[in-house]
């Protein structure tokens, strides 16, 4: 089963491959740092950013100057990374700010699936602000998909449905294991130990390859009623979350391979690309 979509090893679905050099159990705690550390950091922030954007558009120029592909994936991939680990306090005000003033949802049925390089895998997503029963349709039209095409986790913007939002249920099939719906999940904490897992996706068809990720995670979330609640998520479940949670920061699961991985998976990602509708944007 898919998991938004990670792919378990056949007949083991939560075996983990523990990476050697890593080993004991620890947490990192985000902090909430002065005001005076905040502002030094976000300025560092902001020119790492514009360091970044301006190469990624030079070398997204050169893809379609020449057709080279390899460069613009992996520069793309390391700054959508680096815009998902934007924090501290100056960050905490904005999200605060973006709660208050959050969207109401918007989609149409029924969904699909999106397949790489759609954009809506690479748009921002919105931060939900109205709880209504637009809001549960849309995570009961979510679990159907995502039973339907054998996954266990689906975040919003794979259907492109661009808000903060995602669904799993570890067991991947209506009426067994738990439904677990979250909207504008963060992670708070997350551990040192992390392992290696053979991860899939289907907006990647076809595509299975190893990702490395933290072993446990402390989120916070609201559910469909806007109530905030927090959860620790261990093993399999972690991995779960983390590979929706990528999602909703326009973060791949190709962008948390290493070059050798990602270089054995080249192929593949230029046929999506090449196979992508004549005249619609791309999300590369």
């Amino acid at each position: 089963r898919t998991l938004g979509h990670i792919i378990p090893t056949p007949g083991a679905p939560r075996r983990l491959r523990r990476a050697s050099t890593l080993d004991v159990m620890s947490a990192s705690i985000v902090s909430r740092p002065c005001l005076a550390a905040a502002a030094a950091s976000r300025a560092r922030l902001v020119s790492r950013a514009a360091r970044a954007s301006t190469a990624s558009s030079s070398s997204n120029d050169k893809l379609h100057a020449v057709g080279a592909r390899a460069l613009p994936i992996q520069v793309r991939g390391l700054a959508q990374i680096a815009r998902a680990k934007k924090g501290g306090f100056m960050a905490e005000m904005e999200e605060a700010k973006a709660e208050e003033s959050g969207a109401k949802v918007e989609f149409t049925l029924p969904l699909s699936i999106q397949k790489y390089p759609h954009v809506s895998l690479r748009n921002d997503n919105k931060i939900i602000g109205v709880f209504d029963a637009e809001l549960e349709k849309l995570a009961q039209a979510m679990f159907k998909i995502m039973y339907e095409t054998e996954g266990v986790g689906l975040a919003a913007p794979q259907v492109g449905v661009n808000y903060r939002m995602m669904v799993y249920n570890e067991a991947g099939e209506p009426g067994r294991g738990k439904e677990v719906v979250l909207v504008n999940p963060k992670i708070v904490k997350f551990s040192k130990t992390k392992d290696l897992f053979e991860e899939g996706c289907l907006s990647f068809p076809k595509i299975y390859a190893d990702v490395e990720r933290p072993t446990s995670v402390q989120v916070e979330a609201q559910n469909l009623r806007g109530k905030k609640f927090k959860m620790t998520l261990d093993g399999f479940e972690a991995r779960v979350f983390q590979h929706e949670y990528d999602h909703l920061d326009g973060v791949l699961f190709h962008d948390r391979m290493t070059d050798e991985v990602l270089g054995s998976v080249r192929g593949e990602l230029d046929a999506l690309i090449d196979a992508h509708p004549a005249g619609e944007p791309k999300g590369v």
